[in-house]
């Protein structure tokens, strides 16, 4: 079985309070340990890319959106630990206060973090044209080469909206790795779509231990997708809150 760990902002301090994928740091090193604990392996992203990857009781970790506190938290957590991972950055939102500046993609880049296509403005990729979806990806593409010196070769479509479309284009235009918001365990990686946890606030550590026990997803998460592909985006994550927090409080 191989875990993909999919994670937002990572912030420390009374912020981290606010935004539904918006965790605390401490909670971060706390998975990372009970990952260890478990003998899972922390997988480098570029192993995928082998012919036969070593993913047996391996994860590999995932950060989205681009954030600020992707380079001022999250690497010096990562460099402590030996930990690589995959940074999703919508390029059009790059040097934009609160998000990565260029010149900290390519560190990160040259720290051996991987930098991944989230696409240019994050836009919902389902809802576009052929052309526009090439568009958002080739923009992308040509800003993270630039700042990275290698083309990229990992890809998360924004929002998680995800069809045989934007899969056809994001391969041909030299994607090896799609990692979807799909939740479930990858036991046999299909490397054009990686399913992931992705790891909230609401997330207990009594529950992270039972995602290491690779329990099947409940009938909640089956629910939650088919409502997301129905309903726009904006009215998802507000449901999405008012339901979590609701079952929450029971």
């Amino acid at each position: 079985m191989f875990l993909v760990l999919t994670y937002h902002k990572v912030l420390r301090g009374p912020d981290a309070e606010s935004g539904f994928y918006t965790i605390q740091a401490d909670n971060l090193e706390r998975q990372l340990e009970l990952l260890a604990q478990g003998g899972f392996r922390a997988l480098a992203p570029e192993e995928l890319l082998d012919s036969r990857p070593q993913t047996n009781q391996a994860y590999m970790l995932c950060f989205d959106d681009g954030t600020a506190d992707h380079y001022e938290v999250v690497l010096p957590l990562l460099a402590r630990r030996g930990c690589r991972a995959v940074f999703f950055a919508p390029t059009s939102k790059l040097d934009r206060a609160g998000y990565l500046v260029s010149k900290q993609v390519s560190e990160l880049s040259r720290a051996g973090q991987t930098i991944g296509l989230h696409s240019h403005e994050h836009r919902r990729l389902d809802w576009l044209g052929e052309e526009d979806i090439r568009v958002q990806m080739q923009l992308s593409h040509r800003i993270v080469r630039d700042l990275t010196g290698a083309p990229p070769v990992f890809f998360a479509p924004p929002g998680g909206y995800f069809n045989l479309r934007i899969r056809n284009i994001a391969l041909e235009s030299g994607i090896r790795v799609i990692r979807t918001m799909l939740w479930g365990y990858n036991q046999i990686p299909d490397l054009a779509a990686l399913q992931c946890i992705p790891v909230n606030r609401h997330l207990t550590d009594e529950e992270f231990r039972r995602v290491l026990k690779f329990r099947r997803q409940s009938a909640l998460f089956a629910a939650k997708e088919i409502t997301k592909k129905i309903i726009p985006s904006k009215v998802y994550e507000s449901l999405r809150t008012s339901v979590v927090g609701r079952l929450r409080r029971k």
